[in-house]
């Protein structure tokens, strides 16, 4: 066996109870590692003109030299100096504050190492695109084995990530593993809510009319998908999502929804998100004090959705067009593995389901 692979054997060992997807409030920190409620599939491309490789997985995307090997069914990567660097941990943050989180998880791993080197709080810090982060930088020995860890919990983007980099640590110093650490996680940016998936794109609703979002800012709402000849309605329409879309909400006073009642309801489905409207006893399943087989889908804020449809005309025909309407604010999650908007209609106080159709000719 390599030198590589030995080391890589340790490091699994050792992370398999360190993953921080045992820290889902679905499980406690001594419990045994859950998958993320959204797995993704990795994948690498070739950035040609640094000799670097853009590796993408579960809804994040960092750089690596294209001199590493990936170890299977990992998202780390080997190198040609017995070390091991790459993301090792993923979870959503759910209704955890960032700072008790980090308590938490410091506590945990020093039961986990033969030394270790933590701060006391976390520290911001903004991804390569710009998002907003808390992090904290850990240091260990487990036996013969340096361990480095950077921990990345991005609010906004309901994700707590681990980067890791592990060294034999008398081959190697621990200032140099941190750079070749840092400037990994120096390129990370995110994949989730990074562009409006509404806007302009053709939908089938859950009574089986046709919402056509034109990309004009002009829509039509058909009553039936396969029948256009029946009446139908014609407005614009407006797109907000993240923090424009709760700032959008919170300033339409006649709905009387408050920002602090739209923080709570985005920070009670971060622990899962279930589609079709929530309910009180939701809470319970999420946080596994009533057992629960249900689909939960990870929802976080800038994958929250505001849309708005002024209703200008009925028309019945090219001869029978009748001027007027009322405008209509439905709020939401966009869930991309189903590519479907879960909104609530807030004039009729009812749900409503858009599953993407295609893009609106």
């Amino acid at each position: 066996m390599s030198m590589n692979k030995r080391l890589l054997t340790v490091a699994v060992v050792l992370s398999l109870f360190m993953s921080l997807t045992a820290c889902s409030n679905q499980t406690s920190p001594s419990d045994d590692p859950t998958p993320p409620v959204t797995p993704a599939d990795s994948s690498s491309k070739q950035d040609t003109t640094d000799s670097t490789i853009i590796h993408s997985t579960h809804g994040v995307a960092f750089e690596v030299s294209a001199d590493w090997t990936q170890a299977d069914g990992m998202d780390m990567f080997y190198t040609d100096k017995n070390e091991v660097y790459g993301l090792n941990g993923v979870s959503p943050l759910g209704s955890y504050e960032p700072q008790t989180l980090f308590e938490e998880l410091v506590a945990y791993y020093e039961g986990q190492f033969d030394t270790l080197s933590a701060p006391e709080n976390l520290t911001a810090w903004q991804s390569g695109d710009g998002v907003e982060c808390l992090t904290a930088d850990l240091t260990g020995v487990y036996e013969s084995v340096l361990y480095c860890t950077k921990i990345v919990i991005a609010p906004q983007k309901n994700l707590v990530l681990t980067f890791d980099a592990q060294a034999y640590k008398d081959q190697q110093e621990p200032t140099v593993v941190w750079m070749v650490l840092n400037q990994l996680c120096e390129s990370l940016t995110f994949e989730i809510g990074t562009r409006d998936e509404i806007s302009g794109n053709t939908f089938l609703c859950g009574d089986g009319s046709q919402l056509c979002l034109q990309d004009s800012g002009d829509f039509r709402w058909y009553s039936s998908a396969e029948d256009h000849e029946k009446p139908y309605y014609e407005g614009v329409y407006a797109v907000y999502y993240g923090q424009a879309a709760m700032d959008k909400v919170a300033s339409m006073t006649e709905y009387g929804l408050t920002m602090e009642e739209l923080e709570r309801v985005l920070a009670a489905n971060m622990n899962g998100y279930i589609p079709g409207g929530s309910k009180p006893s939701d809470f319970f399943y999420a946080t596994g004090e009533l057992e629960d087989d249900r689909e939960r889908y990870q929802v976080c804020l800038d994958t929250f959705y505001a849309v708005i449809l002024h209703n200008q005309r009925l028309v019945s025909s090219p001869e029978d067009v009748q001027e007027g309407g009322n405008s209509t604010l439905y709020i939401g999650f966009y869930l991309p593995e189903l590519k479907m908007a879960d909104l609530t209609n807030c004039n009729a106080a009812s749900y409503t389901q858009w599953t993407f159709q295609e893009k609106t000719a």
